[in-house]
Order: C-alpha cells, then structure tokens, then sequence
C-alpha cells in the first residue's frame, strides 16, 4: 500500500501564474512536498513530482490551455488556478472561477490508485454512520467529526444537514464527462443532495440557486484540508473533496500566482 499522510476564451488560458525563476522549484510544488509522499525532480527546464509508485508528473507541461483543457488535461500547475479562498460563504459569480476543478489525474491516480486498492478503501465511523473512503481521510474526517460535533453542540439545529450523506467513494466519472470523479479516488464526501444545490440540475436557470449550507460546517472542512464546491461558479453545494494543499498558504507564490 502507499505511504500517505495523516474562457472558455484565451484571457483565461492566459490567465496562468508569471513565470518564476528556473532555479527553484515552484512554490506549489514545493509545497504539494509537504502533504504528499513525492520528490522533486528537475529535468532540463521541467519542474517534476516523482510518486512512490514511479509516476513522474511535470509541474508545468508548457501547454496554454483553455477552460475546457485544463478540466481535461490540467497539470498540477493547472490545479491551482484560480486561487481558492476561504471566509464568508457566498454565490460564486466570476464565469468560469472553479477553484480545485482542475485535478491532475496522473497525479491522483499515483497517490491514490484508480480504483484505491482494496486495502486502501477503509470504513470510518462518522457521525453516527460509516462511511468508505481512501484511508488517507481517516485523520482528516476524524478531525472534521470532532469539529462539526462541537458546532452542533452549540447550535443544535445545524443538525439537519449531517444526518445523511450522498456519495463517498463511488468508481464513477463527473457526470456528463469521461473524467474520474474525486469520489473514483475515495477522497470526497457529499452531504445530504436533497438540501443542496448542483449546476447541472439548475442549468441555465443558475438563478434557481439560493445558497444555504451554514458557514459552521464550511469552515470545519475546510480548516481540515477539504475544498467545498461551493465556491465554485459551476457549483456543487454539497460537495466536499480532500484537497488540503489548496488551503496551505505555502502552496502559492509570493505574488499570488
């Protein structure tokens, strides 16, 4: 088993971070050092995360990409673009503004395995109910019990929204698409659908969406490395996904990018 721990238009896809110095490695990429069992390697002018199961993935494949390219093909540069951001909650209303969408897939896939090995897909207790997912959640999750479970204790009726649970691991692709879902890897959870709200189940009436998930149970993933979906334009309000270098300041460069 791994060893893990616990524009559409071409503004957009020109919209990449500045060039950075040759001589160090990226700032993301040195920081993706921190929460992944990788090493960085340089060949040439390419900055590469080399897996323990010998996958190596370039940082920046050097290709300008447009909205849709980065969703199906993003590099691991691509993935953090645009930059995620945490604090109040509200509708995401920037076109095409998906923080954490873009996912490397070679990259998951080396980390997590596609399907997880069986070893590797665990059931966790979690709120009163199991559920399976990558054992590389088992600490995150436990940490985001015990923090929903002291918000819960201080307003009771933030209840309603853990009570049941939508997918977990489940090897399958983004819907409408040919692309492994997060959920493929055993690395998302969603809450309860039917208190939530998805893009495609809006499309085009996008002001069909009212955003109500209370900030408390926002914040408790989030402080625990889980991206939430809805700060996304394409949003996906019950959606969230273990994605803890887009939360690590370290990850971004000191001009932002």
């Amino acid at each position: 088993m791994r060893a893990l721990p616990g524009a559409l238009s071409l503004a957009f896809a020109l919209a990449s971070p500045a060039p950075r110095s040759t001589q160090s490695p990226p700032a993301g990429l040195s920081c993706l050092e921190h929460h992944y069992p990788l090493q960085i390697a340089r060949e040439g002018q390419t900055w590469y995360a080399k897996l323990s199961d010998g996958a190596s993935v370039p940082f920046d494949d050097g290709k300008v990409k447009s909205f849709e390219e980065r969703l199906a093909g993003a590099d691991l540069e691509d993935t953090f673009v645009p930059r995620y951001e945490t604090g109040p909650t509200k509708i995401e209303n920037r076109a095409q503004h998906d923080p954490g969408r873009f996912r490397s897939e070679s990259f998951l896939k080396s980390l997590y395995g596609l399907p997880p090995a069986r070893g590797d897909r665990v059931r966790i207790p979690f709120l009163g109910t199991g559920l399976t997912v990558h054992r590389a959640l088992g600490g995150p999750l436990a940490r985001v019990e015990r923090r929903l479970a002291s918000a819960v204790a201080q307003r009771p009726e933030l209840a309603r929204w853990l009570r049941r649970f939508g997918g977990v691991y489940n090897p399958r692709n983004v819907a409408g698409t040919e692309r492994p879902s997060a959920h493929a890897y055993g690395i998302a959870l969603d809450l309860d659908p039917s208190q939530g709200h998805y893009w495609r189940w809006d499309h085009p009436r996008r002001t069909s969406w009212s955003h109500q998930l209370p900030q408390e149970i926002v914040d408790a993933f989030e402080a625990e490395g889980f991206i939430w979906g809805g700060r996304w334009y394409h949003y996906d309000t019950f959606h969230f996904e273990y994605r803890p270098e887009l939360l690590d300041a370290r990850c971004w460069a000191p001009d932002g990018g």
